[in-house]
């Protein structure tokens, strides 16, 4: 076992592709007696949190060179100084790597042309003649310039997926090791509670519900301490001292039940957190499903279906119209365009041209397409909660006692039901 292993759970297959790239800046002339030349450059790219600078300080450790790390910390002309000495700096200790950590904040402009980029260029094209390997971390590659991105200044262009599924339990396991758990803290419950598992994020949250039990006198951390420290830092909903009246209370958290029911049914065990908790600037509440991405055309319109069943679940048991879906009704119709123009869903005539001009016709018989669809898809989760409206009074009535739920909360509801 390596620091790898030693040190980062998951990222097999990043891993072994950093392992291959030591492996030639160790054996060089074994390499080169091939044809093969030595890499020079590593960029990695991901969400902020996921181990980008924990991969490039054990590959830095594995390696057995000198280092240098370079991050942005003054403007304009102060900064391409700064990063010229950088790269003359790690050239004079060489071999040796220099870390460029953050390469989304060397710009301001959102240029591919800005000058922070053509000298980071030139300092990487300097520096050929060198045994320097550059590693450079960035949170986004959107608006760097494709000439820098390229190969033969960037050899490697690794993306760092949030981790899923059990990497991501083995993660949240490997965290909470020390931590003093009551028995209803359930591992599956964070994972499936947060979008993704971002390890700096975790132990915010893991330390926050440490403080909270403190605090509250509790004699271990449990699973409400846990939640709450959760909606504060994923999610950043705090408690409110603003109150609404019983009627109010009852119709948010039918609406928020019905989005979890209906995201059970078509997708079981797919809910993370339900809360009927607001901010301190409005009152209401959210559902988050564990599938971050969604894959097919049934997903997707599963998600649609999902969106709308908040409105139709009020619709179904109050019997008016839910002045609160507005948002919703936004989101579907985005998800809407996703089907009709990336998935074709109403066929190819409806995909929009490259000039995004479409005749009246077309865009009439369009309109009539969306309408008609988000009607369907509206019946359709309003017939799931019919079907499955004890599931649905049972969440409603444990959101007004909890205020929160939880994966396994769910899953008791449903058993419980059935």
């Amino acid at each position: 076992m390596d620091r790898f292993d030693e040190k980062i759970i998951g990222y097999e297959s990043t891993k072994n592709i950093l392992r291959q790239i030591l492996d030639a800046l160790k054996r060089p002339e074994l390499y080169k007696s091939k044809g093969a030349s030595i890499p020079r450059g590593l960029l990695m790219e991901s969400a902020p949190g996921l181990g980008k600078s924990l991969l490039a300080s054990v590959f830095i450790k594995e390696s057995g060179r000198k280092s240098l790390v370079f991050r942005k910390t003054s403007q304009e002309n102060s900064f391409l100084d700064e990063l010229r000495a950088a790269f003359l700096a790690a050239k004079e200790t060489a071999p040796s790597i220099l870390l460029l950590e953050d390469l989304n904040l060397y710009v301001e402009s959102n240029s591919p042309y800005a000058p922070e980029w053509a000298c980071l260029q030139a300092c990487i094209d300097d520096a050929k003649s060198t045994d320097l390997f550059v590693i450079a971390t960035t949170n986004d590659t959107k608006y760097m310039p494709p000439s820098l991105l390229r190969p033969g200044r960037f050899d490697y262009t690794l993306y760092l997926d949030p981790p899923m599924g059990k990497i991501a339990e083995r993660i949240v396991s490997y965290y909470l090791r020390d931590k003093d758990l009551a028995e209803d803290v359930l591992i599956s419950d964070i994972v499936k509670a947060m979008p993704k598992v971002s390890c700096a994020t975790l132990e915010t949250v893991m330390n926050l519900a440490a403080l909270n039990s403190t605090y509250q006198g509790h004699e271990h951390i449990y699973k409400d301490d846990v939640t709450d420290a959760l909606l504060q830092v994923v999610y950043r909903l705090s408690k409110t001292d603003k109150s609404l009246d019983l009627t109010e209370c009852q119709k948010i958290a039918l609406h928020e039940a019905a989005h979890a029911v209906v995201g059970e049914i078509l997708n079981p065990d797919s809910i993370g957190i339900v809360t009927i908790r607001g901010n301190q600037s409005c009152i209401g509440g959210f559902e988050n499903g564990c599938s971050t991405y969604l894959k097919n055309e049934e997903e997707l319109l599963n998600d649609i279906t999902k969106t709308l069943a908040g409105k139709a679940g009020v619709s179904l048991i109050y019997g008016v119209m839910d002045v609160n879906a507005s948002g919703d009704i936004q989101n579907a119709n985005r998800l809407l365009d996703l089907w009709m123009t990336s998935l074709a869903g109403a066929g190819f005539s409806e995909v929009e041209s490259a000039n995004n001009r479409m005749s009246e016709t077309r865009l009439f018989s369009s309109e009539a397409i969306r309408a008609a669809k988000m009607e369907e898809l509206y019946r359709r989760a309003y017939k799931i909660l019919y079907d499955n409206r004890d599931f649905l009074l049972a969440v409603q009535k444990e959101l007004l006692e909890h205020e929160t739920l939880l994966n396994s909360d769910l899953a008791k509801i449903w058993e419980s039901c059935t």
